[in-house]
């Protein structure tokens, strides 16, 4: 079987989200002004960010996973630090939106992602619910 040869406007190793970005506009054949319309943004940040000379405002994170079809980054779900960074990027929210949800002070959701200061039980088991609420092919990939 005879492999098509590869794109070379595909990255060639996927690290930032601007990699991801990339790689999937390029493959469904799309503008960088379509992904920035689907994404809800102005085309010079896709630019940017294709470019590695920025990255996405933690509130676009919900847009740009919905838009990829899967979560970009790598984080060990073994770890409460790696869970609350998933939960961060999923809900689009800040260390103090977080904070909000739960009820504390955004510093205390910092220092919990940081591994400064211990959760108590309950809060671990809030994160693990909130995981559970995530979109599927988030659960899919890191829950199953």
């Amino acid at each position: 079987m005879v492999q098509r040869p590869r794109n070379p406007k595909l990255p060639l190793a996927l690290e930032t989200i601007g990699d991801h970005i990339r790689k999937e506009r390029i493959e469904r054949g799309l503008l960088q002004a379509d992904v920035a319309r689907i994404i809800g943004v102005i085309e010079q940040c896709i630019t940017n960010w294709e470019n590695h000379r920025g990255q996405p405002q933690i509130h676009l994170y919900p847009a740009v996973i919905a838009f990829l079809g899967y979560y970009p980054l790598n984080h060990n779900l073994n770890t409460i630090q790696g869970k609350l960074m998933i939960l961060r990027h999923c809900l689009g929210v800040s260390y103090k939106g977080l904070g909000t949800i739960w009820g504390v002070d955004g510093s205390t959701v910092r220092g919990w992602e940081l591994g400064k200061y211990r959760l108590s039980a309950a809060a671990a088991l809030k994160i693990d619910l909130l995981m559970l609420e995530l979109p599927e092919f988030v659960n899919r990939q890191y829950c199953s």
